[in-house]
């Protein structure tokens, strides 16, 4: 990827991505990209694994050896969708998960036997459980995995007015740091913008990149000023 030039060599072994991104914004298109590199464990803790099947499809098709899982046992995207922008399941009584979803995710790390790909999207019903210490025990289990194989870990956080109240312990478990804004819309064109905060393998991005991001691919676009 371009990223990985303007990364001094992108992402290594072990690492944990986060990024954090508008849910309007075509981050799934990142997603798919960092996908492309090598297996993937795409863990969906939001839509069922129908859904997430047919977005792939409609990307044209992934050419590498993936699963795709899902937290919880009773998945319902409205009515989730509806709680990450309240903040209330008051509307969602009928759509509430039969399982933690934690323990779904935990359950997942600990079946890695190989170096692949772990994407979870998105982190946000996640940062909004009901322990502080179980998340952060789950985010250093995936940590340590991902160590122990040399996997690369995804996570895809949604930015929102009301932040997830373990937002905090994502970013710190995070070795880099992408950071997905939308600049301008227009009729032909969206433009993005990434800056990249944290870095522990390699150098701190400061300046804004605008990135092209189309159906399949995503670039630096040099030809912007920023």
């Amino acid at each position: 990827m371009a990223l990985d030039r303007r990364l001094d060599g992108g992402l290594y072994p072990g690492d944990v991505l986060v990024v954090v991104a508008p849910p309007a914004a075509q981050s799934h298109t990142l997603l798919y990209q960092l996908m492309s590199e090598r297996p993937t464990l795409y863990v969906s803790t939001l839509r069922p694994e129908e859904s997430v099947q047919r977005d792939f499809d409609k990307h044209g098709g992934l050419n590498v050896t993936y699963r795709i899982e899902t937290t919880g046992s009773k998945l319902t995207m409205e009515g989730e969708l509806i709680h990450e922008l309240t903040g209330s399941r008051t509307y969602t009584g009928n759509s509430a998960v039969k399982d933690d979803p934690l323990d779904d995710l935990y359950d997942l790390v600990e079946t890695i036997d190989g170096s692949i790909n772990v994407i979870v999207d998105p982190m946000n019903p996640l940062e909004r459980g009901d322990s502080r210490d179980a998340y952060n025990e789950t985010l250093s289990f995936l940590g340590a995995k991902l160590a122990d194989t040399d996997s690369l870990g995804v996570l895809l956080c949604h930015t929102s007015d009301s932040p997830p109240p373990f937002r905090d312990l994502t970013l710190i478990v995070a070795d880099v740091v992408w950071e997905l804004d939308i600049v301008s819309v227009s009729k032909d064109d969206v433009e993005y913008q990434l800056r990249v905060p944290k870095n522990r393998g390699g150098k701190v991005i400061t300046e804004n990149l605008s990135l092209d991001i189309r159906n399949r691919t995503v670039t630096i676009d040099d030809s912007r000023t920023i």
